[in-house]
Parts: structure tokens; sequence; C-alpha cells
């Protein structure tokens, strides 16, 4: 490479003196014998070598390009002046102005014979040096304009004369590989005649180090380059696509193998086949081939699954019945409040005894149409501004509606039904009752977390202010109106064998006063609040009966009592004042619970009934 930048360094020299012969033959000057570079004297040969280096270094922003247009511009002056000694040399200046071609063959019809010659020798020498200097401008040129900087290069770079014959190629750089910034030359001059010293040399190569370091580092970071630098180990190649050169270990493969190997098995990872459906769910099971720990893992993987999707299951099938049974409440009774009329529709007849009795000329129109749906439909039970709103059904036990709605599809919300031992305006086809009415009605319901059925009940015990809120219960049969208030509210054992048993559910008429009246105080000793309701031995009984949870074991049940609301009476009367009762009492198990507190029998107590009462 230093042979080549001195041949271009004279050639250069003799054209350039040959120029400046052409000048002076031009001028008139004295024709002198050209002087090369041959016939210089070796002091005059250095001196011109020192000026041309201190000219190139003053001249540090100077390119090649403005090496070549300085030539330019001297051979449009030559041309200028034969354009005055001649219109031809003005229409080849012309010529040459719109060609943006140099060429001085057009000044020599202008010269003296002798001169004519020897500028037409000089100028077609000229004209292929021309072509040199530009092919080898174009090779400098090509190199990228992002180049390492000189301050980048590392001290340890690799000594330009260790440099392996097959170096690195250019052509091999991969396209995401950061480009090498272009060395500009300070001069043309110092291109072609300044022989590169071994310092520049070392640059070179170190920037080609650097490069390949970069190249190594975006293989760390999975980037895939086209090709990577090598230098082949004494023309022995590397398992990959080549080795990083390093000064210290020439023409080993480590940095790069282990990065390529990785990267080369995730490309493999993703152009893998990809498994269909069926086959990615046979795999979820043991199959032959696996090991034991993988047969466990897959094991425990499908038993929680299961257990999942069998507990998911529940749970959905647990909303889903809570809406359906919303549902199916709503759309019935949404047939009952459609009827306009819901009048009784009875008639008051004597008896040959002297007595009066109703007698049932028709269902409630609302009452008929459920019916008309099913004939166990005895009636509507309603508390105003709660979700209680339901129809009341009566079977041949209290187990039919316990988990079946009134279409007769299982749902664990059930119904609101009466206790099949009851009578509640029970006509026959005649028109009257077939037996009278049971002087406690007793009506269950579940008591579901979101308030369907009896579920709102519970606020009665929790909310002090509920029951003064609530205190009315609207009872429809199929025939008549009723209205209730409540006066009671408790919790009971249904597993209770002790001395605090107390089966309301049990008695559903009384054989006398004392009998009612023993029912009503013991209701009320036990209740939870106290109020001003009265009640007096006649007033039939409304007990509405749902689960508690107050109790462990399912034991616990909720008792809400009311007394039928007499006929011209205020229905709030004595509802609207209410306080928790100092003495309750409370069934055995819940003292276990709470020791502390116990059930004082001699206690202030106001009975209902007559005075003197129990």
């Amino acid at each position: 490479m230093s042979d080549k930048f001195n041949e271009f360094s004279s050639e250069a020299q003799r054209r350039a003196e040959k120029i400046k012969a052409i000048r002076r033959s031009i001028h008139g000057e004295a024709e002198v014998a050209p002087t090369t570079y041959e016939n210089k004297t070796e002091t005059e040969r250095t001196e011109s070598i020192s000026d041309r280096i201190m000219r190139a270094k003053e001249k540090k922003q100077s390119t090649a390009a403005d090496i070549l247009d300085e030539l330019d511009a001297a051979i449009a002056y030559e041309k200028a002046l034969a354009a005055k000694q001649a219109e031809e040399a003005k229409r080849a200046a012309e010529l040459y102005a719109a060609n943006a071609s140099p060429d001085i063959s057009d000044l020599i019809p202008g010269l003296e014979t002798p001169a004519q010659e020897e500028l037409k020798e000089i100028a077609e020498e000229i004209a292929g040096d021309f072509t040199d200097i530009v092919n080898t401008a174009a090779e400098y040129a090509d190199i990228p304009e992002k180049s390492v900087e000189y301050a980048e290069i590392p001290e340890e770079a690799v000594e330009y004369e260790n440099i392996p014959e097959n170096a690195v190629e250019y052509e091999s750089i991969p396209e995401n590989a950061a480009k090498p910034t272009t060395y500009e030359a300070d001069s043309l001059e110092e291109v072609f005649s300044v022989k590169p010293d071994e310092e520049k040399a070392e640059n070179v190569l170190s920037g080609v180090a650097l490069k390949a370091a970069t190249e190594a580092d975006n293989i760390e970071n999975k980037e895939a380059p086209t090709e990577i630098f090598r230098v082949p180990d004494e023309g022995k190649r590397s398992e990959t696509s080549g080795a990083i050169y390093n000064k210290e270990e020439k023409g080993s493969a480590p940095v790069v193998k282990a990065a390529m190997d990785t990267f080369a098995s995730e490309e493999k990872k993703k152009h893998k086949k990809k498994k269909n459906f069926k086959q990615r769910f046979i795999d979820l099971f043991p199959h032959k081939g696996d090991s034991v720990g993988e047969c466990i893992r897959k094991t425990v993987f499908l038993s929680s699954m299961a257990v999942i999707i069998v507990c998911g299951s529940f749970i959905l099938n647990y909303y889903y019945e809570r809406w359906k049974s919303k549902k199916l409440n709503n759309e019935i009774m949404e047939i009952y409040d459609s009827s306009e009329t819901q009048e009784p529709k009875v008639k008051a007849e004597d008896t040959s005894e002297g007595d009066t009795r109703k007698r049932y000329t028709s269902m409630l129109e609302g009452a008929k149409k459920l019916y008309d749906i099913n004939n166990e439909i005895v009636g509507v039970i309603s508390i105003p501004d709660t979700p209680v709103n339901n129809p009341v059904l009566q079977a041949e036990d209290n187990d039919k509606y316990l988990r079946r709605k009134y279409d007769l599809t299982e749902n664990d919300a059930g119904e609101i039904f009466l206790d099949y031992r009851n009578h509640f305006d029970d006509v026959g086809d005649d028109g009257y009752l077939k037996e009278p009415n049971s002087g406690n009605l007793i009506i269950y319901g579940h008591n579901m977390y979101d308030d369907q059925m009896f579920g709102s009940l519970k606020y009665y015990i929790r909310n002090e202010a509920y029951y003064g809120q609530h205190p009315i219960i609207n009872l429809s049969s199929n025939y008549e109106k009723y209205q209730y208030k409540i006066f009671a509210i408790f919790v009971l054992d249904a597993s209770d064998n002790t001395d605090t048993e107390f089966n309301c559910w049990n008695i559903l008429d009384f054989a006398d006063e004392n009998a009612y009246y023993d029912f009503v105080n013991e209701a009320k000793r036990r209740s939870v609040f106290l109020n001003d309701v009265d009640v007096e031995y006649g007033d039939p009984l409304l007990t509405l009966s749902t689960c508690s949870t107050y109790f462990p074991d399912e034991r616990a049940r909720l008792i809400i009592l009311a007394r039928m609301v007499r006929e011209g009476e205020d229905p709030l009367k004595g509802t609207q004042h209410s306080w928790l009762n100092p003495n309750p009492k409370w069934p055995t198990i819940y003292y276990a619970d709470y020791p502390n507190e116990h059930y004082d029998p001699n206690a202030e107590f106001v009975p209902y009934g007559p005075k003197g009462g129990k």
C-alpha cells in the first residue's frame, strides 16, 4: 500500500511540472526545459516535498475534490486566454463548460507548432492520469461515513504487521452494524504523496477490532447479524460463523460461539411446529416416557384443576339458581298484581243456630290466576318495603317446596310455604270453610343470603330500628286479605330438649284462654325487643320461621310472631315504640357460649292478658 502511495505521488509531481511549463509558454515566457522530478537537484527535491507537506498541513480543510476544482480552474483559465486569440478556442471553451469535462486539447491549435505537439502529448497523459486519480479517490470515498474516530482507538491496537493476509473484508459487514466514519485527507497531495505511518495503520486496524467487538455485543443482545468479522486461525475456521480477532488469542472463537448457539436455539424454538389443541390436551396427562417427577407434577395439576372445576360449578350453579328463583318469583307476582280487582267476594249468612258465617262466591282475581298455575298456592305474603313478596304454597308435607319452586323445578331457594297441618281459608265447593282457620298459622321460608324468601327477616334482630320501619305483615288467602302486626322477635334451638325448649311451630291451636296466654307470654319473655302492642285471647296469630346462624349445626331458628290487626284498629298502634329486652330468655345452648349471662325468672315482667294472667 505504501508503494502505491509513492507511485501516485511521483506521477502527480511530474504532471504538475508539465502544466507549469504550458503556463509559461502561453504567457510568452522564454521557453525553458521543463523541470521534472528527475532533473531537480537533491536539495530542490527535498524542499519541494517539504513545501508540499507544509502546505498540506496548513490546508486542513482541503479535500481531494478541492484540488480537482483547482486543476479545472487552471485549465479554464488557459482556455480563456486562447479564446482571445481564436474564435475556435472560444467555441471549445463553451463546449467544455457545457459538458463539464476538462479537455485541454482545445488549447493546442492556438499555440505554436512545437508547443502544440508537446501540449497534446501532455494532455493525453493527464487525461489518463485523471482517470486513475478519480478511481483512487472513489475507493476512498466508498469508506462508510461513520468510521472509528482516532480518539476512540485503544492504545493496545493490533500491530499493523501482525494482520493475517486474509484479514477482515468490508463486504462482510452486516447491514445493522455501526458504520465507520470516513477518514478525510488533508489534501490530495497528502493522500497520494505522504506515506501512511505505522501509527495510522494501527488506528485503522484497531477500528476494525472495535467494530468486531461491537458486533459481539449485538449478538449477546440477541441481534442477529448477517455475518461477523472473522480472522481465521491459520486456515482453521471456527464451527460458528467466525470469531473476533484478538491480539492475545488470535483466531479463537469462544467469544461468539456461546452467543451464536443460544441464538440458533431460540430461532429453532420459533420455527418449531406448533401443537394442535388435541396434542396439547393429551400432554396434560402422564404418559410413557415421563419422569417420576413429571408424572407427579401432572397428577397434582390435574387434581387441582378437577377441584377448581367442581367448586366453580357449585358456585355457578348457586348464583344461577338464585337468579332463576328471583326471576320466577317476579314473574308470578307480576301476574298476581296485574289484576285490577282484588276485593274479596264474600257474603255473610245466618245459620239455623243463630250464628253468622261467611260464604265465598269466588276467589280473588289475582289468586285465581295463581291457582290456575299451581293449585297448591293458597295465598300471598308481603312485608311492605322489604324483599318479602311471594306466593304461599301448601302441600301434603313440609318437604315438597323446601327445595322446589312453584313450577316444580329443583331450586335450593325453594318457596315460602304454609305448614301442611294448618287450615287457612280452605273453602269447599259450597263456598263455606271446610275447617275453621288455625289459631296459629306457621309459614316457613329459607334465610337466603341475597334476602330472597325470608332472608330479610334477619334484620329484625340485627337492627332495632328495623322493626319500627316494618312492623306490618300482609297475608292474603285465595279469598280474603288480612294484616298482622309483629309483637315478638326471638331465636330458638330446633334441637333443644332442656327446660328452655319452646316448640312454637308445633302449636297450631289453643285449647283455652290459659293456653293462649301461656304461648304469647312465653314468646314475650324470649323477645329480643319489647313494644307496646297488646295481645288478647282470640287474636289469630301468625308465626314466621326461618333458619339462623346464631347457633352451630344449623340448629337456630329465627321466629317472628304477629297477631291479626283487629277490625277498625290502627295497624301501627303500639309498633312505633320498642326497646331492648333487659332480661331475654335464650335457649340453653346460648348460655353455654355466654356463661356470664343468665335469665332471671324473678325479674319484673308485664304479661299479656287480663289482670293476674301468666
